[in-house]
């Protein structure tokens, strides 16, 4: 596990650089929509329709191409799982166990299936991370396929839930080394920023 778990730590310039790159490249409407959506989904939680209205909301913006994804299938997905996800919801990263495993890999996969594009069935693990981001925004991490190639934790479309826990684990040890490289009071959820930092370095290559 101590292997697995090697990989880049940025000192607190080179995290607040990320971050604040991800604000001054212009990302600021495309952040706002992830915002909008949380709304969404935290202001009717245990309303499926509007909940899914909300994560319908932030794949059709971050991720467009698996946005035509089947709303009434979604919507009984979070009806399955609404008892999981209460226990998720108000959860910090820094809770994550190894106890955890198999109800996030229930999770994982459950949405994986109810996320698929309509048109050929595509699954996209990249919109399930997007969404779970919305139901526990301090617990469940963000990824991209550059994000979770640089962390060594590359996936296949169809087996995507053991590589996003492996991701999961290392971003807690991540929040636990940058917590304090943020404002107190900071608007935004650590995860959040994380994935701004990520973001800028990974995908971006700002930094």
């Amino acid at each position: 596990m101590n292997d697995e778990m090697e990989f880049h730590i940025p000192d607190s310039e080179e995290f607040r650089r990320g971050y604040e790159l991800f604000n001054e490249k212009g990302k600021q409407g495309i952040d706002n929509i992830w915002f909008e959506a949380l709304s969404i989904v935290q202001d009717n939680w245990g309303n499926p329709t509007d909940m899914t209205r909300g994560i319908s909301r932030l794949i059709r913006s971050w991720n467009r191409f698996f946005a035509n994804f089947d709303l009434e299938t979604m919507s009984a997905c979070i009806v399955r799982n609404q008892a999981t996800l209460n226990e998720f919801r108000n959860r910090d990263i820094a809770s994550l166990s190894e106890t955890d495993t198999s109800a996030i890999t229930n999770l994982f996969n459950d949405f994986l299936i109810s996320l698929q594009r309509k048109s050929d069935n595509r699954k996209s693990p990249v919109s399930v991370a997007k969404a779970l981001s919305l139901i526990a925004p301090n617990f469940f991490p963000i990824w991209d396929s550059n994000i979770a190639f640089a962390y060594g934790c590359s996936y296949f479309s169809d087996s995507a839930d053991d590589p996003y826990i492996k991701f999961s684990h290392k971003m807690k040890l991540l929040a636990g080394r940058v917590r304090d490289f943020v404002p107190i009071q900071d608007e935004r959820p650590l995860l959040k920023r994380i994935d701004e930092y990520n973001f800028s370095k990974y995908t971006a290559h700002w930094i």
